[in-house]
């Protein structure tokens, strides 16, 4: 069952959402925060990856990016 992506997290991420569409995945927590990375399609060269941590409790999101994005992806695969 996929977890459904908070409304925060797609506003947070609109013109990508705009452009690209509704493509997440959710990745796990880290510091009680849930963290959602922005998904491009196959076929799209990209620079660094989109994270967004989403706060369930004030249901409040942030967009991370460049280096700290991919530290923050590579930590919550190896669990």
């Amino acid at each position: 069952m996929e977890k459904e992506i908070p409304k925060q997290v797609i506003e947070e991420a609109g013109c990508l959402v705009e452009y690209y569409g509704n493509n997440f995945r959710f990745l796990g927590k880290r510091d009680n925060l849930d963290v959602y990375q922005f998904m491009f399609p196959e076929d799209t060269t990209t620079g660094f990856p989109f994270i967004y941590m989403y706060n369930s409790e004030n249901q409040t999101a942030y967009e991370i990016t460049g280096f700290e994005a991919i530290d923050i992806i590579q930590e919550l695969l190896e669990d």
